[in-house]
């Protein structure tokens, strides 16, 4: 293979890369990828619709989110739902819903949250104080300030220097910096065991 021909297709995958994002199906799970300007599209394989907008809350708010793009939940918004569908979720206000990201659901806030949480990397950052009532599951937990919650890691768990937990914890490792706290119980477990998958969701 000449060096023309993989430098030709080094440029395509960049190409791919900066103009496609990936989508996946909420119904049948299917994987394929848009353009980066998509805002909705259709599934290929089951024709469901799939909404691709990122979503931006600065007030109260009833109604449920779904879309594969992320949302963002403003100082002086709340969301009160049944569920939150999303890529990313950036938590400033108050959080009432079972969230179900397939990236990281960042937390910068503080109060009372309600729901269960379920996404591949979840972070409390540096000035929060949040008590989360429901479970929150992730592959990897990093956590900054301070959190009362039931937690679960498939993966790492990092307690930073100025992070607290207060409640149990389990994963695969634990690791607590100088300064950082633990008041609950922690269970260590021996294998990567997959995040189980959320519970399907019935619309009524």
């Amino acid at each position: 293979m000449s060096a023309s021909t993989l430098q030709k297709m080094k440029n395509e995958g960049m190409y791919r890369n900066q103009y496609f994002k990936d989508a996946d199906c909420f119904d049948c799970g299917h994987k394929f990828k848009v353009s980066r300007s998509t805002r909705s599209t259709q599934c290929p394989n089951c024709g469901g619709t799939i909404s691709l907008e990122d979503v931006e809350v600065n007030m109260h708010s009833g109604q449920s989110i779904k879309t594969r793009g992320d949302v963002l939940i403003r100082k002086r918004g709340q969301v009160s739902a049944e569920t939150i569908q999303c890529k990313d979720l950036r938590c400033q206000g108050i959080l009432e819903a079972n969230v179900m990201a397939t990236g990281d659901v960042i937390i910068r806030a503080s109060g009372t949250m309600i729901g269960e949480v379920r996404c591949r990397r979840f972070i409390v950052e540096k000035g929060s104080d949040v008590v989360f009532l429901n479970e929150i599951h992730a592959e990897e937990i990093d956590i900054q300030s301070r959190i009362t919650a039931t937690l679960f890691s498939s993966g790492p768990f990092v307690i930073g220097t100025q992070g607290s937990v207060n409640g149990d914890l389990t994963a695969r490792s634990v690791s607590i910096e100088p300064g950082g706290e633990l008041n609950g119980a922690m269970n260590i477990v021996r294998t990567k065991a997959a995040t189980p998958p959320p519970p399907p969701i019935t619309e009524e």
